[in-house]
């Protein structure tokens, strides 16, 4: 991914890269027309923080792959692409931080096999069903999904257990305190 891609968007300290333009730029290439005035709107960082600037930078790196000659010869219907740039990368950088995909060659074929599916495209040589279940085994949002819900099951638990040995202890005094 070229440099300007992994910048730092504007908005934040040191920020050149203006996701804006760059989003729709893609847009008028993909559709032949003007983006939608809310989705350029979503492409400004609402705040400061570290989880939008993480959101803006999933966007330039999915903006890079739609670039790309390979998809830009697809027709992609515009709500899908409009979904993935919004809310579903809004939940993937929730998940993990952009710069993983350079180092990480699991998020990026995560990245990818989330274009291809907002493309409607299985990966060549896959079935749908294939690309379903190896999106599965890749999806860094469903991961961190299962993982807090496994940790919440934990602590329930753990409260239980607490809960069964206080009271074990109790009955265990009364009795002894009654013979």
């Amino acid at each position: 991914m070229p440099a300007p891609f992994r910048g730092v968007p504007c908005g934040f300290p040191g920020g050149r890269v203006r996701v804006r333009a760059v989003v729709g730029d893609l847009w008028e290439t993909l559709f032949g027309e003007a983006a939608p005035a809310e989705l350029l709107a979503a492409m400004e960082p609402r705040d400061g923080g570290r989880g939008e600037r993480s959101r803006l930078g999933w966007v330039l790196a999915a903006a890079h792959l739609l670039w790309h000659p390979a998809f830009r010869g697809h027709r992609p219907e515009a709500p899908a692409i409009r979904r993935l740039l919004v809310p579903e990368l809004a939940r993937l950088s929730a998940s993990l931080e952009p710069g993983r995909i350079s180092t990480d060659p699991e998020r990026a074929e995560e990245l990818v096999r989330r274009v291809l599916r907002a493309l409607g495209l299985p990966p060549e040589g896959e079935s749908r069903g294939e690309a379903g279940a190896r999106f599965d085994q890749v999806d860094s949002v469903s991961r961190r999904r299962l993982e807090l819900e496994a940790a919440r099951r934990e602590r329930k638990a753990r409260r239980i257990r607490e809960h069964m040995a206080r009271r074990q202890a109790e009955e265990a005094a009364a009795r002894a305190s009654s013979e």
